[in-house]
């Protein structure tokens, strides 16, 4: 309360209530948390390492002439995609995390698929890339969740 009725109110300092006491600050809001974006970018980085991995046991596998060498093609886009969501989403873009959710979604099932209908170290890799993908998933999920700054962008350092 103003002790001169002549004299004007001091400006308030938080637009958002209509009155503040002299003296009054706002705090400011706690920044978003990172650690969403750096474990999806960290599942998209393993799922692109998958690739990595997979991609060289097809290339030694065209070396011996039982692979033909165009199979190495698919492995190697999504290494390429993969990677570059995973470097997105470390920098805090949530359109990443949305479309790394999809190749998650659609590597998981196509992993199950395989693990059906193969043997021996088809079942030990896709199991390997069912978990990668539920990681990466979950992770992908959470980020696309959480809030961001500026709506598409969090610093990354």
């Amino acid at each position: 309360m103003n002790p001169n009725p002549y004299q004007a109110a001091p400006p308030n300092p938080d637009p958002r209530q209509p009155y503040a006491p002299p003296g009054y600050t706002a705090a400011s809001p706690a920044p978003p948390s990172r650690t969403p974006y750096i474990l999806a970018g960290i599942g998209a980085l393993f799922a692109s390492g998958y690739w990595a991995l997979v991609t060289c046991i097809l290339g030694l596998g065209a070396a011996y002439g039982s692979v033909s060498g165009f199979q190495i093609a698919m492995p190697i886009v999504l290494i390429v995609l993969y990677a570059l969501r995973g470097v997105q989403i470390l920098k805090g873009d949530t359109k990443a995390a949305r479309r790394v959710l999809w190749l998650h979604i659609v590597g998981g099932a196509v992993a199950v698929l395989n693990m059906a209908s193969g043997s021996g170290v088809v079942i030990m890799l896709s199991g390997l890339k069912i978990l990668v993908h539920i990681f990466g998933g979950i992770t992908a999920y959470v980020a696309q969740r959480s809030p961001s700054p500026n709506e598409n962008q969090i610093p990354m350092f």
